[in-house]
């Protein structure tokens, strides 16, 4: 039996030996599709089209005789299956960056050797030194004569400064050095490739993380790696970044090819949360999951790409950024270099870093030292169990307001207020909410009106109840011909999560024995909140209203800590030493943040409008 799978740009046949589930066999062929609940058949968003059948779960479809009879198409002929339009995502790449002294890892350097004679019969790795200083690994020592001979004793190689060892030879025609800085999100990847002899910033990108196949938090890839997986969660993942590096290549040269330039790639710094840090290098993550959460390890490490399983230059220097905790991970860490919060930055007001995503990690950081802790605030804030929710891809709503009485929003990659949208991203959903509070469409306990009939005509004849859920209509008809709106299941998600992060943040605070009022600045990192509005985080009930006027979007911190360190190699040794350094609180066996996170469930009553 064979299907034939088709996407937007391409097709591909794939051969079913004996029957198999769908949704495994996409896996299998990186024909990834969303599955954010892990494959359990309770999002719905790995809908695909069968042709002969219509829709269905890729995760509940199994690929046997009794499928193709369905279909009505002979067992000699291909199942035709249609994976939804997808879009690029729009990713935040950008960010705060700390002063830096360029400084990196590895520098492309020339020697002049003295040519052997009868009277000088040094062996090549001694006339070697003698004339660099730089010693010779042994897995490259076969390829010094022939250097020696096609450089006419004049070779250049790429060096590791800190070694002086020799990390590989190029030609005196090879340009500079490259590094490569890769934040591995949950959900997106973001990378930067640089010249490490300039510092200079060639080319940024991002893409989405394969492994959200697998669901779409840490604990549903944790259960994947359990339950047989892991292997194939680290293979999708190192596709995954040579693929991002590729692109990143053809951004600078767009006449050679990538494979071209990859042996200029000769030092990459990797950052992500814990359990991801654990998925590249096939550490066991299985302990996280379960009390006391007890990751495998938390320090820093320096491997090379083949270590890795990176499809990259074998030789390649990968040095893996330090997490803090099971649940504070290495993007965090980055994220404290990147804001100037880290040991070597010396920061003397207090401030607060807050990661907002499946997990809301934050770190207080005083002039007296670092406290931390995560909150499992589940993947609302990305829309993941969202009914028509979507990640930030274009046609997604990222913005709503209420005018004249109306909703009124705007979708990614738009270009007028009011286009069709495909779904709602993260923003877009806490933009709706407030805008929903503001309106009266929902209440101070969130609970969408009962009394329509009180608010003006345009917004009352967009509460509904279908199928005995009440929701808000956003539109009649999306992008892909089905309407587009929040149920009440979906703001109770949206509540969920803005309460575990309210309360992380207050009591962390307490536990530095500090007021809100005290903390002068407020850093809201990653993707989310660089599109997320200020506004409404405060409308919602997110922060505290004292934070406004205090709180700034400082964009994708992991990947410019991560940057820094690429560029300025004292800071990586400072990622370890903050790391060791903060303290960490473990909010699940807290009374305190119970009653806060209770608490943190109502949204603040909206302003007199008048």
């Amino acid at each position: 039996m064979q299907i034939s799978v088709r996407d937007q740009e391409t097709t591909h046949n794939i051969q079913i030996e004996q029957p198999a589930g769908l949704l495994q066999i996409l896996r299998e062929s990186n024909l990834a599709v969303p599955a954010p609940c892990g494959g359990k058949g309770t999002c719905l968003k790995c809908t695909v089209t069968i042709e002969g059948i219509g829709s269905v779960l890729a995760c509940q479809t199994i690929l046997d005789e009794a499928l193709w009879q369905r279909a009505g198409v002979p067992l000699d002929q291909p199942l035709v299956v249609r994976l939804p339009r997808y879009s690029r995502p729009q990713i935040a790449t950008s960010g705060m960056l700390p002063e830096l002294i360029l400084s990196p890892l590895v520098a492309r350097q020339s020697v002049i050797v003295d040519e052997p004679s009868l009277k000088d019969q040094r062996a090549d790795d001694e006339r070697f030194f003698d004339a660099s200083g730089l010693s010779i690994p042994y897995r490259l020592l076969s390829q010094l004569p022939d250097v020696f001979r096609r450089s006419k004793y004049h070779p250049t190689a790429y060096v590791r400064i800190d070694t002086r060892e020799v990390l590989r030879f190029v030609t005196d025609q090879t340009a500079e050095p490259l590094g490569l800085a890769v934040d591995i999100g949950t959900t997106t990847l973001a990378g930067y490739l640089c010249d490490l002899k300039t510092g200079r910033l060639l080319a940024s990108d991002a893409q989405l993380n394969p492994q959200r196949t697998y669901g779409a938090d840490v604990i549903s890839r944790i259960e994947q790696a359990m339950a047989g997986h892991q292997t194939e969660l680290q293979r999708v993942l190192a596709q995954a970044i040579g693929e991002l590096t590729h692109r990143l290549l053809r951004q600078i040269d767009r006449i050679a090819a990538p494979d071209d330039l990859l042996n200029r790639v000769a030092h990459v710094v990797l950052t992500g949360n814990t359990v991801m840090m654990h998925l590249l290098t096939q550490l066991p993550p299985d302990a996280i999951a379960r009390t006391p959460f007890i990751p495998v390890s938390v320090a820093a490490q320096t491997r090379t790409a083949a270590e890795l399983g990176l499809p990259l230059e074998q030789d390649t220097i990968c040095q893996l950024m330090p997490s803090i905790a099971a649940y504070v991970g290495a993007d965090i860490t980055a994220g404290l270099i990147a804001t100037g919060l880290s040991s070597q930055g010396h920061q003397q007001q207090i401030a607060l870093l807050i990661d907002i995503g499946t997990n809301g990690e934050m770190v207080l950081s005083t002039p007296n030292g670092r406290i931390a802790c995560s909150t499992a605030a589940g993947p609302a804030f990305e829309a993941a169990n969202i009914t028509c929710g979507l990640g930030g891809v274009r046609g997604a709503i990222d913005r709503v307001t209420v005018e004249e009485n109306d909703l009124v929003w705007t979708v990614i990659g738009g270009e007028t207020p009011g286009e069709t949208p495909a779904g709602l991203c993260g923003s877009g959903l806490v933009a709706a909410i407030a805008s929903f509070l503001k309106a009266g469409l929902i209440d101070e306990t969130g609970r969408i009106t009962d009394e329509p009939e009180l608010l003006p005509e345009s917004l009352a004849r967009r509460v509904r109840t279908v199928d005995g859920q009440r929701l808000v209509m956003i539109t009649e008809r999306g992008l892909n011909g089905e309407p587009v709106f929040l149920s009440q299941k979906d703001i109770r998600e949206l509540q969920n999560a803005k309460a575990a992060i309210a309360a992380g943040v207050l009591l962390l605070l307490e536990k530095a024995g500090l007021e809100p009022e005290r903390v002068d600045t407020v850093y809201i990192a990653g993707g989310f909140g660089n599109y997320l509005d200020i506004e409404d985080a405060l409308a919602i009930g997110l922060l505290p209203p004292v934070f406004r006027g205090r709180t700034r979007s400082a964009g994708n911190t992991a990947g410019m800590g991560a940057l820094a360190c690429l560029l300025q190699q004292s800071w990586f040794g400072d990622a370890a030493e903050t790391a060791r350094t903060v303290t960490y609180f473990e909010l699940s066996a807290e009374k305190r943040f119970t009653d806060l996170y209770i608490e943190g469930m109502m949204f603040p009553e909206p302003p007199d409008q008048d």
